[in-house]
């Protein structure tokens, strides 16, 4: 099942997640952008529940944590994010801008009309689009990305691995400069890097190679856990 994922804006417009995010070092913002691209996929084994909110717990460097709420069936709600030293700091504060979140809501659903409707649509905004901004902003994130790309094909998690590939090529090169480095048709590479795609090795090297070449950068993958 897909899931959206979302990042809550305050009604004064700040992002508390993305201030969040775009405060951590490359390989953290990374690892970060893995967890919630398997959100997205619609695996949520390394969240906890609790108090009407999860904890998403990524196991590597200090122990970083993304705070979280479920707004129905299909959407995730990010509200900030820490480390393992700062839980409890951490969960107060999200659990404060849930509780903001569905008061803003509920006002929402009860007056509705043009101006309500319009604060409802700065609500959330896609978590991609910070990631987008992150690539454009942050060579080396770009490269940590692709790193992590190349590690998650090589550990069996191709799905993730093309929604990652998919992001680099928006916020980079774009599908149409794509399709002429690749001389493979714009909507084809679409459907390769979608997450159920199914590019041949020929293609996935092409692609690799263009977004690496496009961000000037060597590859390195792992053969472990990413």
């Amino acid at each position: 099942m897909t899931i959206k994922v979302e990042e809550y804006i305050r009604e004064d417009a700040s992002n508390p997640y993305k201030q969040w995010f775009d405060s951590l070092s490359a390989q953290a913002a990374a690892k970060v952008t893995v967890a919630k691209l398997r959100m997205a996929l619609g695996n949520t084994s390394s969240i906890k529940w609790f108090d009407g909110m999860g904890e998403c717990v990524i196991d590597w460097g200090p122990g970083y944590r993304i705070y979280l709420a479920k707004d129905g069936d299909t959407l995730i709600v990010l509200f900030g994010g820490g480390t393992k030293g700062g839980q409890q700091r951490d969960i107060d504060k999200a659990k404060a801008l849930l509780v903001e979140y569905k008061e803003r809501k509920k006002a929402m659903t009860a007056k509705p009309g043009s101006k309500h409707k319009g604060l409802q649509m700065a609500l959330t905004r896609n978590f991609k689009e910070t990631v987008i901004e992150h690539v454009q902003s942050d060579a080396s994130f770009a490269q940590a990305l692709l790193d992590e790309a190349a590690t998650l094909f090589l550990n069996g998690e191709p799905e993730t691995a093309r929604l990652i590939l998919r992001d680099l090529v928006n916020a980079t090169i774009g599908f149409e400069q794509l399709a002429t480095l690749t001389a493979k048709p714009s909507k084809s590479l679409h459907r390769m890097l979608s997450p159920s795609g199914n590019p041949s090795m020929d293609n996935l090297a092409a692609i690799f190679r263009a977004v690496r070449e496009r961000l000037q950068v060597s590859l390195s993958a792992h053969s472990v856990a990413a």
